[in-house]
C-alpha cells in the first residue's frame, strides 16, 4: 500500500483479496473517524468517481429518511436498537 501526498490531497491504495475485501489504509479510516464495526457507504454515480463515506445517523437523518420513504419491512427488534445505540448510529 503507497501513499502519496500532493497539495490539497493525498491518495492511498489498497489491494483487493480473492473474496473482494479491502483493508482501508490507517490514513483514511483515521480521517472518516472508521473503526472496527464501522458502517461505510459507496455512492456510485453514473459517471466519475465512485465516494466513500462513514455512516453515522443522527436525530436529523432519521427523520429525512422516515419523510422520504415508505413504512419498513419490520420492526427493529429492543436488541437491535440497543446495538445501534452502543454503536451511537442508527
Amino acid at each position: 500500500m503507497a501513499a502519496t501526498s500532493h497539495r490539497a490531497s493525498t491518495t492511498v491504495e489498497a489491494k483487493v483479496t480473492s473474496k473482494g475485501q479491502v483493508t482501508l489504509p490507517s490514513e483514511l479510516r483515521r480521517r472518516l473517524g472508521i473503526h472496527s464495526g464501522s458502517r461505510i457507504r459507496f455512492n456510485i454515480p453514473a459517471a466519475g468517481p465512485v465516494q466513500l463515506e462513514r455512516v453515522a445517523y443522527d436525530l436529523e437523518d432519521l427523520w429525512r429518511m422516515a419523510d422520504e420513504g415508505g413504512r419498513p419491512e419490520g420492526a427493529m427488534s429492543f436488541q437491535k436498537m440497543d446495538e445501534a445505540k452502543a454503536r451511537r448510529q442508527w
